[in-house]
């Protein structure tokens, strides 16, 4: 199985306390003035040696940490077995700041080189200037067999409420939505426990830890029914 987590990056210390290896990575970042995507696409012998100390891949290394407790959940609650191959997707910076052209770069990596089985976007924006090649993107995934999970967000915005995606929100979350907002699956825990500041402890939950909550659970208990989505094509075949 192929696990997809596309956020801030990863921490290399918590790899190796973990005991964790990643089977790919990759980086996109936009040069605001230029307006230029900076891509970086790394081997599973590369990832290997930062691993181990052998080298610094500091365009991966994750500045802010939310990533970082996402895929501590993930693996704290969803106890994969050695089966399962881990991808990471770095398109947020240290202040959780991005880029949409990095989040639809990130998803054509994604779909066009890795296929993953699950992925995971504890992320989001308010910004529809690219919500058709993103739809475009994320139906592919789907077409392609992949399960998206989305973090419900406070104001309407994507991809969370998109067809291809399952929305996920905490309990307060989903009360504070306004009424027409999409929310299809609520995690109702008042804590997770994860890893932050290099060390594991419990924290309160957000919809972003509530996503990786229900991603966990596709890797400990498989699908939910209801939760597989069909194209708009797949939908008139």
């Amino acid at each position: 199985m192929k696990v997809a987590i596309v956020d801030s990056g990863v921490s290399v210390g918590f790899l190796r306390g973990a005991g964790l290896s990643l089977a790919g990575a990759a980086s996109f970042t936009v040069d605001r003035e230029a307006r230029r995507l900076e891509s970086r696409v790394h081997s599973r012998e590369e990832l290997a040696a930062w691993r181990h100390g052998g080298s610094a891949l500091e365009d991966l290394e994750d500045t802010h940490g939310h990533g970082t407790a996402v895929l501590s959940i993930l693996l704290d609650q969803g106890r994969p077995g050695d089966d399962v191959e881990w991808y990471v997707a770095r398109v947020l910076d240290g202040r959780m700041r991005g880029d949409s052209l990095s989040l639809l770069e990130a998803l054509e990596w994604l779909t066009g080189d890795v296929r993953p089985d699950l992925i995971n976007l504890s992320l989001g924006t308010v910004g529809r200037a690219f919500e058709a090649p993103l739809a475009a993107l994320l139906d592919r995934a789907v077409e392609q067999g992949s399960l998206v999970l989305c973090a419900a967000g406070p104001v309407s915005g994507l991809p969370s409420g998109m067809p291809s995606v399952v929305t996920v929100a905490d309990a307060a979350m989903a009360h504070a939505l306004r009424k027409g907002d999409i929310v299809d699956h609520v995690e109702d825990a008042a804590t997770v426990r994860l890893y932050a500041d290099g060390a594991w402890g419990e924290r309160p939950i957000t919809s972003s830890y509530a996503c990786a909550l229900a991603a966990a659970r596709v890797l400990r208990e498989g699908c939910p029914p209801g939760w597989r989505r069909v194209t708009a094509s797949q939908r008139t075949r």
